[in-house]
């Protein structure tokens, strides 16, 4: 897609803003009723935020920041309330590390004999937060899984001592775990070897891991800049605690890591595919060399919120939430914007509808909205992480979350699916709305992708608010699967991809399907006579939520 004000400026065709602007197609209709969700507007909206000129919305670059200016001023001429720190800004600042070498590598001695892993090649890891030269070397422990849960009974540190090691952990969890659990702790391991003392993480691949996809994807990324939020102390955020570094490697290096020790990689990797192998020292010492790069970038999450209608109620709060960053632009010939259209401008776009038509309504839900559009989620949920750190409202007045996050919408879909919905009741309520929007509620086709973890949502459900994750369904209007068929095609080739742009075949009829799904869950919920609660037993409730009244599974 060209640049808004670059030569050749695209066509109709192609949905480019520019030509939504000099043919006037989203001005000619009369204006529709208050609170009606158009096409238009969605269309509008996702053509500015995926337009060349934003640069891929990259947190601290002039692209995002366009964005977020634009979302305050559209929260501001909905005439909602500001709910962030500045007016609708809740400003972060990130610490961004990028490499300052030309090369990074991991060097395996053994023996008096080495092994050199070369990043984006067989290693993949990030830059560290040491300005300059840095050497990390320490021998290596096999722990496992890495895992530890007081609440399962799971310590796959048992009997090791990690102080001032590297470990060596394999990917993900035990095929015996809830896929949503498995992944929270995989999530977490990192912190859990800090807590302990190591020093550093090296993971290799499972079995099933290596067949979702092929090393390349990760390699491909490695040397990459990362970044994470700053805390109002100084320190950085996010899960990794002091850990100094965390690495993937390919099966061929993982094979030298464990070559000579009790076990080889193939047999841990067998052993995995049934049960949790136990730990072991691995033999020989790993050297990670690198050059780090550390700047201080500022970016913002926007909150704004709509009061409920009934004063009983009103200090009570609906939560709505959609990012707005995506992955900026790459080096290279071709395309090198990447555009993010689905991955999140849609998204935006539908929160932005969502809010405009509330905020339209003369009659408002009993209960209060709080629209959040926050930053960093591309790079680890930053954004939402923050905000349930550091809630610009009290935390305990949310009493529930409706996330919306890349929905596909090249298909005219039938059905929904809401992750998380099974683990509270806000999954009634969900169901209800789908079926007065003539639509149905479908069980996650694809638990193995954990995708309750995965998004804005997780950091809130974390803090111990009932969350869903909404998105479109596999099932057609026809009684086909060709929503499946649409979506698979978007993730394999598209996701995270300069051609996540608007040449996608994109009905905004079907958008506004999805936009008002959204409303009628959250007017749901909203006016519901109790607030959601976490089912009695599940892990995410008693775990992060305790104290908090409980519902029995019916």
């Amino acid at each position: 897609m060209k640049n808004l004000f670059g030569a050749g400026l695209p066509g109709a065709a192609t949905g480019g803003m520019a030509a939504l602007l000099l043919s006037g197609a989203a001005f000619a209709a009369p204006p529709p009723p208050p609170g009606t969700i158009t096409a238009a507007e969605l269309q509008a909206t996702v053509t500015f935020l995926a337009d060349d000129l934003l640069e891929g919305r990259q947190i601290g670059r002039r692209g995002h920041a366009i964005a977020m200016r634009y979302v305050a001023s559209q929260f501001a001429a909905m005439g909602l309330e500001p709910a962030g720190t500045q007016g609708f800004y809740q400003p972060i600042s990130f610490e961004e590390r990028s490499f300052a070498s030309e090369r990074e590598t991991l060097t395996l001695t053994r023996d008096d004999k080495t092994s050199v892993f070369v990043n984006g090649v067989d290693l993949s890891v990030g830059p560290g937060n040491v300005v300059g030269a840095e050497t990390i070397s320490a021998p290596l422990v096999f722990v496992g899984f890495g895992l530890a849960s007081k609440e399962l009974g799971i310590d796959d540190y048992a009997g090791l001592d990690v102080r001032g090691k590297i470990v060596v952990a394999l990917a993900g969890a035990p095929n015996s775990l809830n896929s949503e659990v498995a992944a929270h702790l995989a999530r977490v391991k990192t912190g859990e070897a800090a807590a302990l003392g190591a020093v550093g993480m090296i993971t290799v691949r499972t079995i099933a891991q290596a067949t979702r996809g092929p090393w390349s994807k990760a390699a491909s990324t490695a040397r990459l800049p990362r970044r994470n939020f700053i805390n109002p102390d100084g320190s950085t955020g996010g899960d990794a605690g002091s850990l100094k570094f965390s690495a993937n490697v390919d099966d061929a290096a993982a094979a030298q890591l464990f070559a000579g020790s009790a076990m080889s990689f193939v047999a841990v990797q067998a052993a995995a595919e049934t049960g949790a192998p136990h730990g072991f020292a691995l033999t020989g010492t790993v050297k990670l060399d690198r050059s780090n790069a550390v700047t201080t970038i500022t970016s913002a999450n926007l909150l704004a919120r709509l009061a409920g209608s009934d004063p009983a109620l009103t200090d009570q709060l609906v939560l709505l939430s959609a990012h707005l960053d995506h992955l900026g632009m790459r080096t290279g010939e071709g395309d090198t914007i990447y555009n993010g259209a689905l991955d999140n401008a849609a998204g935006v776009a539908t929160l932005l509808a969502v809010a405009r038509s509330f905020a339209a309504e003369k009659k408002r839900p009993k209960r209060s909205l709080l629209f959040l559009v926050t930053t960093g989620e591309e790079g680890g949920l930053m954004g939402s992480s923050y905000f349930a750190r550091y809630p610009t409202v009290g935390i305990e007045r949310i009493v529930s979350e409706v996330n919306i996050d890349m929905p596909i919408l090249t298909c005219d879909f039938a059905d929904v699916i809401a992750y998380g919905a099974n683990r509270s009741t806000m999954g009634p309520l969900v169901a209800a709305a789908a079926k007065k929007q003539g639509l149905t509620m479908s069980p996650d086709p694809q638990p193995v992708e954990a995708l309750f973890t995965r998004s804005d949502h997780y950091p809130l459900v974390r803090a111990g608010i009932p969350a869903v994750f909404l998105k479109t369904g596999w099932r057609d209007t026809q009684g086909g699967m060709t929503c499946r068929d649409a979506e698979t095609l978007f993730r394999r080739t598209h996701y995270h991809e300069p051609s996540d742009d608007l040449s996608r075949p994109i009905d905004w009829n079907v958008a506004v399907k999805f936009a008002r799904i959204n409303a009628e869950i959250s007017r749901t919920i909203a006016n519901a006579h109790d607030a959601p609660r976490w089912y009695s037993g599940d892990y995410f409730g008693e775990v992060f939520a305790p104290a908090a009244p409980k519902a029995k599974r019916e």
